[in-house]
């Protein structure tokens, strides 16, 4: 009886390893499809600052959000357990990524998500009297910026699940990736900034 039972729950117990897995991963290309999403909305909303362009992209811009925020959660937690069954929460690529991944988030939820939100809230009711309202929320420097900054990031975890080095090596190629994302994200002030000295 029990010789049955042990083959059956090894079986049920890699079965669920495996869809954890393919959600870990799954879920990593969904939070940077939803990144990239939001990046070229934003990119595509400030180029284009006409009522038409609001009204056709409305609908689309709370979708980036919805796409990309499950997804960190299901990484955060398929990651944690995957670590426990593992036994590599020892190991110094694991816990400086699952770090990351928390910055990612909290950068989502601190600096984009209240800009996000009410951008959205104008979109939605877009007219001739909040277009200008719309627009100055639109030109925003930290929407792309944050959006730049935590793409970097995931590049950044992405190199040490790939890699899975040292706890120091790790630190060292998490701080390159946040630099190289604060030098792709300095454009966004320059272009604010020039505007301004313009206008």
């Amino acid at each position: 009886m029990y010789r049955g039972v042990r083959p059956r729950l090894e079986a049920i117990t890699t079965t669920f390893y495996s869809v954890l897995l393919f959600a870990h991963i799954a879920s990593a290309f969904l939070l940077f499809a939803g990144l990239a999403l939001e990046g070229t909305l934003f990119g595509f909303l400030r180029r284009n600052p006409d009522l038409a362009s609001f009204r056709a992209w409305s609908r689309v811009f709370s979708f980036a959000p919805r796409l990309y925020g499950p997804s960190l959660g299901v990484i955060l937690l398929s990651g944690g357990y995957l670590g426990v069954r593992m036994r590599a929460w020892d190991q110094g690529w694991i816990r400086v990524s699952f770090a990351t991944l928390l910055v990612i988030g909290l950068i989502g939820a601190i600096l984009t998500a209240p800009r996000a939100r009410a951008i959205r809230k104008l979109l939605t009711g877009a007219s001739d009297s909040t277009w200008h309202l719309l627009q100055t929320r639109l030109q925003d420097p930290m929407l792309l910026a944050s959006v730049r900054i935590r793409i970097a990031l995931v590049f950044g975890v992405l190199l040490l699940m790939v890699s899975k080095i040292d706890l120091g090596s790790s630190l060292i190629a998490i701080s390159c990736a946040a630099a190289l994302g604060l030098l792709i994200a300095l454009p966004t002030w320059r272009r604010v900034s020039h505007s301004r000295k313009t206008a």
